[in-house]
């Protein structure tokens, strides 16, 4: 019997070796589950906190090469027992439970499996851990169509799982990719399973078998839950990180020059500096240093060694550690990787001139945001010359740099030079001058 107060503690199980496509270019330099979060953990090292106090050991799937490398890295000071499973070839979830079954330790009679591309909150996994396996944790979806969604008897048993059904309606229960399971009678499950259209072997194909054979009992969780699929997720998960650990109080530990001026809600980090005449509206998270003569606007974001300058405006807006808008910036609506710098003047456009929806490309796939405003998602180590403009929905690959002056949409790929034309923008490749350590490269993934 699982719980809180449980004798004999669950082995957690990761499922952590997923490319992040989709998450494009904040992936070209690391795995998925290795995105920052406000305060310095990781997506990862947030569920290893959550579980661990009823934790006996943990099994990360990781993908093979660099990218399973820095996963290792980052859970080296975690300070938990961790077991790590590779998974040479991805090929689906099923085959990554799999992998894991070879590392479990002796005795490791039920797992507590997620993926490590979730961010929820704590409420979630302990509704988990007080059942009886099996057990799977459903929420209600505003965007269900994008899931599983959970079809359930009315002994409150699975029936099905229907993978991204367009005729879903909002508010149906999905599958949170949060399960309690029998490693035996998955192991079993997963043997009768054959492989998928789309060539690979699915854990919820496994759990359907299961199934047909037993009550898979599903859970409704209430609580903050997001699948961090697409980078625009990054702006709720860091709003619901706001909320969690300042709420509408003021958190300053940080430097602040009286001149400055801070309204509403805000956390200021100790190693931040505010200069003077800079003004914050709240909500905000500030790790770096911000000004003169800078405004920050609500809900931005500002990481460790991250440097907003003079007469530059930040509005509903990531920079991530050591990102740059240093003179006579815009930035709303966008995602500034790690180390990435802004040349004077450069602008992120944030609202279409025709006020549509934004629209991206998505694996080949043109997907509708939803969002009426959305600047740019720029990669690591990306750098605009001065008085570049970036359309909305511009995406910057890590490494590349954006010639002075031009104006640039769509998509520019990882490691160019994007520079101007008689007939537009051309792109170079820029490898030959820059050490460009983008993990889709790695030869021996």
């Amino acid at each position: 019997m699982c719980g809180e107060d449980a004798e004999m503690p669950l082995t957690i199980v990761v499922l952590a070796g997923g490319r992040g496509e989709r998450l494009w270019p904040l992936t070209s330099t690391r795995p998925k589950p290795l995105l920052p979060l406000p305060g310095g953990e990781t997506l990862l090292t947030r569920l290893i906190m959550q579980t661990r106090k009823f934790a006996k050991s943990y099994v990360i799937v990781i993908p093979k090469g660099s990218a399973g490398v820095k996963i290792k890295e980052n859970l080296r000071d975690a300070g938990v027992q961790v077991r790590f499973a590779e998974q040479d070839n991805p090929l689906g979830t099923g085959h990554a439970v799999q992998k894991a079954f070879s590392e479990l330790p002796p005795a490791s009679d039920e797992i507590l499996l997620l993926y490590g591309d979730l961010f929820v909150a704590d409420a979630i996994i302990k509704t988990l851990t007080n059942l009886e396996p099996p057990a799977i944790i459903g929420v209600k979806s505003s965007e269900p169509w994008n899931y599983g969604v959970l079809e359930v008897d009315d002994r409150g048993c699975l029936r099905k799982i229907i993978e991204k059904p367009s005729d879903a309606k909002p508010g149906a229960l999905i599958n949170a990719g949060i399960y309690l399971l029998e490693v035996q009678a998955l192991e079993e499950a997963l043997r009768k399973i054959d492989v998928s259209p789309r060539g690979e072997l699915e854990l919820t194909d496994a759990v359907q078998e299961l199934a047909k054979r037993t009550c898979v009992k599903v859970v409704e969780a209430k609580g903050t839950w997001i699948d961090v699929g697409r980078p625009w997720d990054l702006f709720a998960v860091y709003r619901a990180v706001f909320s969690e650990s300042v709420g509408d109080k003021s958190i300053i530990k940080g430097e602040v020059s009286p001149l400055a001026s801070i309204k509403g809600p805000v956390y200021i980090g100790p190693n931040a500096v505010i200069r003077e005449y800079t003004v914050i509206e709240g909500p905000a998270w500030i790790e770096g240093e911000v000004g003169p003569l800078s405004r920050i606007r609500p809900w931005s974001f500002i990481l460790e060694e991250a440097r907003v300058g003079a007469h530059t405006e930040i509005k509903n807006s990531i920079l991530l550690h050591g990102a740059k808008a240093p003179h006579f910036n815009y930035v709303g609506d966008s995602i500034i990787g790690e180390e990435v710098n802004l040349g004077a003047g450069t602008i992120t456009a944030n609202l279409r001139f025709d006020h549509a929806t934004i629209k991206i490309k998505l694996k080949g796939k043109l997907v509708d945001t939803g969002l009426n405003k959305l600047g740019s998602i720029m990669g690591d180590y990306a750098q605009t010359g001065i008085n570049v403009s970036l359309l909305p929905g511009t995406r910057v690959g890590a490494f590349s740099w954006i010639y002075p002056g031009l104006t640039v949409g769509g998509d520019i790929p990882d490691c160019v030079l994007a520079k101007p034309s008689s007939g537009g923008v051309i792109l170079v490749d820029i490898s030959d001058r820059v050490e460009c350590n983008i993990l889709s490269q790695d030869k021996s993934m």
